[in-house]
């Protein structure tokens, strides 16, 4: 009784919410019982904390893209400064190996100079053993085993020369006379053989020319063979032009009066490049030198076949195009390589 009596007295209780109090309207009343006013509380507070849950979120967001962006331009930073650190690693190695090679290449020129020291050591101890001084050893001292220890140098005589602070005992004159003459010899020897390398060398430039001037020539002539044989083509072709329209006449020799297709080749391949062909288009296909359509030049024989044998011949005039006597019908015309199929493309200018 107590609980039923609680829950009509206080949960079902309404409030009455006013808006516009001070207002001079009639205020308006809203009842609401009190699990409402408890359920849109919560809802607020939700609805709040939902609101503030996002908004921290999207800053939080925000921040981990700042953080990202950051992130991102260290990585290229880092990525630009270890390609850097890669080309300086590459120009070291590469400084590296020229120091080693010339490093070795001063270890090879010591190598050599000792060897050539050694050499004019032993030339001049040589030369001083045919003087009758006294020996150089490789450390540039005097060999004094012809003198004690402790013992005076010998007095100078008169006959001595001083040679700066060294004195060198005079040689006598015949063979200070023989000296001279075998070390003119070896001058005039020196000197004849530099002339021989000197003519040898003149004669082999003199050559050298020669042939690049025989190159030029050949060239020259093979250039101007070339422009001669695209005349002759370019001739071939205007003058077999000239004669389109004129009459087919089988066994004819002269497109002027009329001709078939075998004596319209050899007219004009005569008359112009002085090329002799036989008479027919069989025969014709025998000559020359064969070449593929794309070698194809104008002024070369294209052959065409009624299955079994060779039976028609014209003349190729570029572009895919040849000129040639066709039939009584049409006569001489200009028409499509390709009009029938062709068998055999054939060069008999020679070049």
């Amino acid at each position: 009784m107590k609980w039923k009596k609680f829950k009509k007295e206080r949960i079902s209780l309404n409030y009455t919410i006013m808006l516009l109090p001070h207002s001079q309207k009639k205020p308006i009343h809203f009842k609401m019982p009190v699990w409402a006013f408890g359920i849109i509380f919560l809802g607020l507070l939700v609805l709040t904390g939902v609101c503030l849950f996002f908004a921290g979120s999207r800053l939080q967001l925000r921040e981990v893209r700042k953080e990202k962006v950051q992130l991102e331009q260290e990585r290229e930073l880092l990525a630009l400064q270890k390609q850097m650190a890669d080309l300086e690693n590459e120009a070291l190695k590469q400084e590296r190996e020229i120091q080693e090679q010339e490093l070795k290449d001063l270890e090879e020129k010591s190598r050599n100079t000792l060897n050539e020291l050694k050499d004019l050591v032993e030339r001049e101890n040589q030369i001083r053993q045919e003087l009758g001084l006294e020996e150089v050893s490789e450390e540039g001292e005097r060999d004094g085993t012809d003198q004690n220890p402790g013992e005076e140098p010998a007095a100078q005589s008169e006959n001595d020369v001083w040679n700066g602070s060294e004195p060198i005992t005079k040689v006598a004159s015949a063979e200070l006379s023989g000296i001279y003459a075998a070390n003119t010899d070896s001058f005039q020897a020196i000197q004849s053989e530099f002339a021989y390398l000197q003519k040898n060398l003149e004669e082999q430039s003199r050559r050298y020319e020669d042939y690049l001037n025989t190159i030029e020539q050949k060239k020259e002539a093979e250039a101007a063979r070339k422009a001669k044989n695209a005349d002759t083509r370019n001739s071939i072709v205007n003058y077999a032009l000239q004669f389109i329209g004129n009459a087919y006449v089988y066994g004819g020799n002269n497109p002027n009066s009329g001709v078939d297709c075998s004596g319209f080749t050899k007219y004009i391949l005569g008359n112009v490049a002085g090329v002799y062909l036989n008479r027919t288009a069989a025969s014709q296909a025998g000559q020359g030198r064969v070449v593929s359509a794309q070698e194809a030049k104008p002024g070369d024989l294209v052959f065409y076949s009624n299955g079994s044998s060779i039976n028609h011949v014209a003349i190729y005039i570029g572009n895919g195009q040849v000129v040639h006597a066709s039939n009584e019908r049409v006569g001489i015309i200009k028409s499509s390589m390709y009009y029938r199929t062709p068998v055999k493309i054939v060069n008999v200018l020679g070049d």
